[in-house]
């Protein structure tokens, strides 16, 4: 039996990855950034890399910009009197608002220049649905930014899924922001046709203050004595409403299992492989982020990075390319090796870990099924309290830690990588043919509309403001 069927054989027949997914939720809830259990899941997490025979096990520590909720609250205060349940969104900003409701859908890009007027000084609803049509990924943190920039003096996220209750996600300290059930929103919505009219009050309590967390690192050193790396990583938290079984307990428990079994087998490895769990991806990647920012050096040396997010999603296991072509000809020998039809396809999005991998001009990819994403439209149970352990699915974390290992003995055993890293100039192309080039300067927007309106803004949004920098990496 070969190194591969032997890893195989290991990964299809152990419990690990779900063991490890139990004990990151049941044990230390959500892992949100600044809580304790962040750091105490860190070192759980180290525990068992040494365990598994990994070296150079440590917790790097960075600071963020970190957030504490406290009760939120959302009224109907005309034609006539409720109150609608809803959950602050991470990093809103503290404050009261009384304002008319303006609902824009799924906000489609163009609605918020046409109904700039409308927009001014109201509460803004979109749902977190894409807008029909549109091929790209519309991002709930675009949305906002978008709304911000038009006026909003509020801002609501209605979930487009019916019985998942209000959704979570990440903003920015500029407006109060909520978010509320489709049942909810529904309500809100027809009362808003029925009556012409709808009033609200909205009050969001919350601390916006800097936290450490931290990442955790392990490695597994090739025989060749080379100093090129392939690096497997995925984000350890998950909200602070919920576990974060699916999003992204997952990922980090199959990077995990990768180190398990690929530690048992690295006499057959010529070139070394890094194994991260990321904090804080939830608000701003800032784990990613960090690592990236603290290791200059180490980025040249990496041939390839994998993203695993959410890797305990139902559908085939295969491969998404971030936009690089000359990858796809290795990546359809891997599939072949692995004998199953799997996916393989290619989308630039800035919304995960591989993001500041990239724009350092890694060649970077993820993993999972587009046509189970089709179907799904969207994050189904992802940032909702729903999002537990009995929605895990130990099959499809098997497949892809079987299809990535095969993925990682093919590329730590080639004696030469002929894809070089991305120049700026050929990163600033990807994005723009990715038709996200906007989205990746909103910051620019952004910080110029705040600039004006310096006087009138909260200490936390001062602080949001003079952090912002309008840089690629400032997507969330």
């Amino acid at each position: 039996m070969n190194p591969v069927e032997r890893i195989l054989g290991d990964i299809y027949s152990s419990t690990e990855p779900l063991d490890l997914v139990v004990e990151l939720c049941d044990e230390y809830d959500s892992r949100w950034p600044g809580s304790g259990m962040d750091k105490q899941s860190c070192e759980y997490m180290a525990g068992k890399m040494r365990g598994y025979g990994l070296e150079n096990v440590h917790l790097e520590k960075f600071t963020i910009p970190g957030w504490i909720r406290d009760t939120s609250s959302l009224s109907l205060t005309e034609p006539k009197s409720k109150d609608i349940d809803c959950i602050a969104l991470p990093m809103s900003s503290e404050g009261v608002v009384e304002a008319e409701l303006v609902y824009l859908g799924a906000g489609p890009l163009d609605i918020y220049e046409k109904r700039k007027d409308e927009i001014e000084g109201k509460i803004v609803m979109v749902n977190s649905g894409n807008p029909r049509g549109m091929t790209r990924y519309l991002h709930r943190s675009e949305k906002y930014q978008r709304s911000v920039l038009a006026g909003a003096a509020g801002w609501i996220f209605m979930n487009h899924y019916p019985a998942y209750g209000p959704p979570t996600g990440g903003i920015s300290p500029i407006i109060p922001a909520v978010g509320v059930s489709y049942e909810d929103g529904m309500y809100l919505v027809r009362m808003l046709e029925r009556k012409g009219e709808v009033k609200l009050r909205l009050e969001t309590k919350c601390r916006n203050l800097d936290v450490d967390t931290w990442n955790v690192v392990g490695d597994l050193k090739g025989t060749a004595g080379s100093d090129e790396w392939l690096v497997y990583g995925a984000h350890y938290e998950g909200h602070d409403i919920a576990v974060g079984a699916l999003d992204d307990a997952t990922g980090a428990a199959v990077v995990m299992e990768l180190g398990r079994t690929l530690a048992k087998e690295k006499e057959h490895l010529k070139h070394n492989i890094r194994f991260i769990c990321f904090g804080a991806e939830e608000i701003g990647l800032y784990g990613s982020r960090a690592y990236c920012e603290a290791h200059p050096d180490f980025m040249e040396k990496i041939r390839f990075m994998m993203n695993f997010d959410a890797a305990g999603r139902a559908g085939r296991q295969g491969f998404c390319l971030h936009g690089w072509p000359q990858l796809e000809p290795l990546f359809k020998e891997v599939i072949n090796e692995i004998g199953v039809d799997l996916p393989l396809w290619s989308r630039v999005g800035p919304y995960s870990d591989h993001w500041p991998f990239l724009l350092q001009g890694v060649a970077t990819a993820t993993m999972g099924d587009p046509d189970e994403a089709a179907k799904r439209g969207g994050r189904g149970f992802g940032h909702t309290k729903y999002d537990t352990v009995d929605k895990v699915d130990l099959r499809a974390m098997r497949e892809c830690a079987g299809n990535a290992a095969v993925l990682a003995f093919k590329i730590l055993n080639m004696d030469k990588w002929d894809y070089p890293q991305r120049t700026q100039k050929e990163v600033d192309a990807i994005i723009d043919n990715a038709g996200i080039h906007e989205t990746v300067r909103l910051g620019i927007k952004l910080k110029a509309y705040l600039e004006k309106k310096r006087g009138t803004l909260r200490p936390e949004t001062i602080v949001y403001l003079d952090r912002l920098s309008g840089s690629k990496e400032e997507v969330i």
